[in-house]
C-alpha cells in the first residue's frame, strides 16, 4: 500500500482519538527525553499533522481485504526537496514520528528502501503492529477524507533512463493560474457529487500500482510533460482511474445509478489527421486489415509511432506477439500506406502535444457536464456518468471534438456495463 501523506480522519470520533495520539506521543519524547525543549507552534502544527497522516494510513492498511505493508518514501528530494512541491507532512519531524512509532513498537520496519537509480529510490515497507488499533475506535472506509494535494499542477521533464520523470520547478504566471483554476473547480464539483463504492463499507482494496480503492479518492491533478505546458496535461489521482474496467460497472455508483463509459474511439491518430488538416476517415483506424485481425497489435504500434522520436528500431513491448505473421519492417510499411496523411508525424514524438488535445477535450467536456448539472468522472479519453446521463455526455463529447478540431466527424461509444 503506498503511503498517502493526504489521508485525514473525517468523523468526530477519529479526529479525537488522532487528537490524544498525539499528545500521548509528545508525552512518551519527553518521558524518554527525546526534546530538549517544547516545540514551536508551527513546528507542533507539522508533527499533529504527521501524526494523523501516519495513523490514518496505519488504520486504512488494516482494513485492506489484501496482506500488504505501507510504503514509505524516505528519500531526501521526498523529505526536503527544495521546489514548489513540498508536503508539509514530510520533514525531519516526519523521520523523527517513524523513529519514534518504531521505539514505541506501535510500528515496525520490514525492509528498507534503497536505491536503484541516479534518480529513483525503492520506498520502506513498514507493518503496524496490532496495539496500535486498539488505541483507535472502529474505522471504515467512511472514516477517512482525503486533503487536495498542496499543488495539483506538476512539470515533469522528459523522461530518464530508468523511466522515471524529475518535477520541474516553474514560476507563477497567468497560464499557470489558469490552468489551476480549471483542475480546483473540477475537483470542488467530484467532493459535491454522488459517488459511492460498493461492497467497500467494512473493507478496502488495493489498486493496480498500490493506491487503496476508495470514494474519499476523488480530487485530482494535472500532470504537464517535457517541461511544457503543451505536451501532457492528463488528470489523475481518482480512485477510479485504476479500477479494472468491469470493476467500474460492478462497484461505483453516482446519483445511485450504475454508470456507463463513454469513450472517444482511436482518439489519438484521430487528432493526428486533425493536425495534418486531413479528413477525418470513416473506419476504425486501428483495423488495417479491415476484418479485426490484429487490431490489438496494430493500436500498439501505431500509437508508439506517434511518440517515438526517430525511426521505430524494434516492436513495442507484447506488440511482436500480436502480429505474428509480419516483421517489423513489414508492419511499417503497411501503416504507412493505410494512414498515408499522417505518416510524416511517425517518428516526431508528437503523442505528448496529441494527449494534451486530448486532456484539453476532457476538461472541457467534464466542466460543460458538471455545469448542466452532470456528475462526471474523466478518464483520460473518455468520462464515467450515471447510466441515464450517457446519450447526454456522448453529445458533450462529439461538440467539444468538432468545435476543438474544426472537424464534423468525432467517433464516440457508450458501454453499458449493465448489457443495455
Amino acid at each position: 500500500m503506498r503511503f498517502d501523506p493526504q489521508l485525514r480522519a473525517r468523523t468526530p470520533e477519529l479526529r479525537e482519538s488522532v487528537s490524544q495520539f498525539t499528545q500521548h506521543l509528545i508525552a512518551e519524547e519527553n518521558k524518554l527525553g527525546l526534546r530538549s525543549r517544547a516545540r514551536k507552534d508551527e513546528d507542533r502544527g507539522k508533527f499533529a499533522i504527521a501524526v494523523e497522516a501516519v495513523a490514518c494510513n496505519l488504520l486504512m492498511q488494516g482494513l485492506l481485504r489484501e496482506d500488504a505493508a505501507l510504503a514509505i518514501p524516505l528519500d531526501n528530494n521526498m523529505m526536503w526537496g527544495a521546489n514548489r512541491y513540498p508536503n508539509p507532512v514530510y520533514g525531519q519531524h516526519f523521520l523523527g514520528l517513524l523513529d519514534l512509532l518504531e521505539r514505541l513498537k506501535f510500528l515496525k520496519r520490514v525492509t528498507t528502501g534503497y536505491r536503484f537509480s541516479k534518480t529513483a529510490k525503492a520506498p520502506s515497507l513498514y507493518k503496524e503492529i496490532d496495539d496500535l488499533g486498539k488505541r483507535f475506535p472502529t474505522v471504515t472506509p467512511a472514516s477517512f477524507r482525503r486533503e487536495q494535494e498542496p499543488e495539483i499542477l506538476i512539470l515533469k521533464s522528459g523522461r530518464v533512463d530508468d523511466g522515471n520523470a524529475t518535477l520541474i520547478s516553474y514560476s507563477e504566471s497567468q497560464k499557470t493560474r489558469t490552468l489551476r483554476r480549471q483542475v480546483q473547480r473540477i475537483n470542488s464539483w467530484l467532493l459535491d457529487a454522488d459517488i459511492e463504492l460498493t461492497g467497500t463499507r467494512a473493507a478496502a482494496r488495493l489498486g493496480k500500482e498500490g493506491e487503496v480503492i476508495a470514494s474519499y479518492r476523488r480530487t485530482l491533478h494535472r500532470t504537464f510533460n517535457n517541461k511544457s505546458w503543451q505536451q501532457g496535461g492528463r488528470l489523475s489521482g481518482g480512485f477510479w482511474m485504476t479500477m479494472p474496467r468491469t470493476d467500474r460497472f460492478r462497484q461505483i455508483r453516482m446519483d445511485g445509478k450504475p454508470v456507463a463509459d463513454v469513450d472517444y474511439q482511436q482518439l489519438f491518430p484521430r487528432l493526428a489527421y486533425v493536425r495534418a488538416r486531413a479528413p477525418q476517415p470513416t473506419a476504425d483506424l486501428y483495423d488495417l486489415m479491415g476484418d479485426g485481425t490484429g487490431r490489438d497489435g496494430w493500436k500498439l504500434l501505431l500509437n508508439a509511432l506517434l511518440f517515438t522520436r526517430g525511426p521505430l528500431r524494434r516492436w513495442p513491448r507484447d506488440c511482436s506477439a500480436l502480429l505474428p505473421q509480419l516483421n517489423l519492417k513489414q508492419a511499417l510499411v503497411l501503416l504507412e500506406q493505410k494512414h498515408e496523411p499522417i505518416a510524416h508525424l511517425f517518428g516526431t514524438s508528437i503523442g505528448f502535444e496529441l494527449m494534451f488535445l486530448e486532456s484539453e477535450l476532457l476538461i472541457s467536456v467534464v466542466t460543460h457536464l458538471f455545469e448542466s448539472g452532470i456528475a462526471a468522472l474523466p478518464l483520460h479519453d473518455a468520462v464515467l456518468v450515471a447510466e441515464p446521463n450517457a446519450e447526454a455526455a456522448k453529445a458533450a463529447m462529439k461538440r467539444a471534438f468538432c468545435a476543438g478540431s474544426a472537424n464534423s466527424r468525432a467517433s464516440v461509444k457508450i458501454e453499458f456495463g449493465s448489457g443495455k
